[in-house]
């Protein structure tokens, strides 16, 4: 009851120096279990915790078999509309600070299946070469081609960032950052894994601090530790329980590629860009290519 009081969403003062908020713990949190065509895959997550008075619905992960049937972006999130994304579920959780200093920060949940709009029969997602292809081809789709400023071909977007392999999990697996090149709204972890030869799943976390200024200036306000810490924690929560048929097919994958392992390292892409209609290949950025007819 002390720390419902002590870390109240109701504010009547501003606090003084780095505010360090506290939001739900992870220690609270339920395991979920996703049933996937090909296997189970359990994450804990505390429950949805958006800030007060917000309107944000959760999107509940259900608890029969999730079909990963895909439905197209909008041509604005993705102009060459070559990944479909089947929505699972998603989550909010506020941040508040001690003593009635309200509202510092929130952490948002997704998570979803991507599959490609045009399947390839050459390319599987169980092999590490496969895998790293496939999240390169659809973070271009989705995020190289948003510019900041056009004229000078500035991109909006950096990524990947702090790219690191995710050894906990059967199949190949990395988490890494998008991180916006200019301003400082909010910040972007993703983690990806296949779940079978054509599909991956894709988490993503955003978060951010509930003030004004540079990231330097708002990390002095506000300590982004106990967001990133909540992210953290569920990540490190993943498990993957994969199907006889699933486990099959990575055991033949293991014959040449024994431990499934991905790049250690991977440097930032080259953005702005496009990508391809087959979802993969990454073009230089023209902003006429996938324009509706007439613009």
């Amino acid at each position: 009851m002390l720390d419902l009081i002590k870390n109240s969403s109701l504010k009547l003062r501003e606090f003084e120096g780095t505010c360090v908020p506290r939001g739900p713990a992870i220690g609270n949190a339920r395991p979920v279990v996703i049933r996937l065509p090909q296997g189970l895959l359990g994450i804990d997550l505390p429950k949805h915790q958006p800030m007060r008075n917000e309107s944000a619905e959760e999107l509940r992960i259900v608890k029969d078999v999730e079909a990963l049937i895909g439905h197209a972006h909008s041509t604005n999130s993705m102009p060459s509309q070559s990944w479909e994304h089947a929505p699972i579920g998603n989550r909010k959780w506020a941040f508040y600070g001690p003593w009635f200093s309200g509202f510092m920060g929130q952490v948002n949940f997704h998570i979803e299946g991507l599959n490609l709009a045009k399947p390839n029969s050459k390319l599987n997602f169980l092999h590490p070469n496969g895998f790293e292809n496939g999240v390169l081809g659809y973070l271009s789709a989705v995020w190289g081609h948003e510019l900041h400023d056009e004229a000078q071909s500035t991109p909006y977007y950096q990524s990947p960032i702090d790219w690191k392999p995710i050894r906990i999990l059967p199949v190949p697996a990395v988490q890494f950052d998008v991180r916006e090149t200019v301003t400082s709204g909010a910040r972007y972890r993703k983690v990806f894994f296949p779940v079978s030869h054509d599909k991956l799943i894709h988490i993503h976390f955003s978060y951010r601090q509930a003030c004004a200024g540079s990231q330097e200036e708002k990390d002095q306000k506000i300590d982004p530790k106990p967001m990133q810490n909540l992210i953290d924690n569920i990540i490190r929560s993943i498990q993957l329980t994969p199907s006889p048929q699933l486990e099959a097919e990575l055991a033949e994958i293991r014959k040449t590629c024994p431990n499934l392992s991905v790049s250690p390292e991977c440097a930032p892409l080259k953005w702005p860009a496009d990508v391809d209609k087959d979802g993969i290949t990454i073009l230089e950025y023209d902003k006429h290519r996938y324009a509706a007819p007439g613009r």
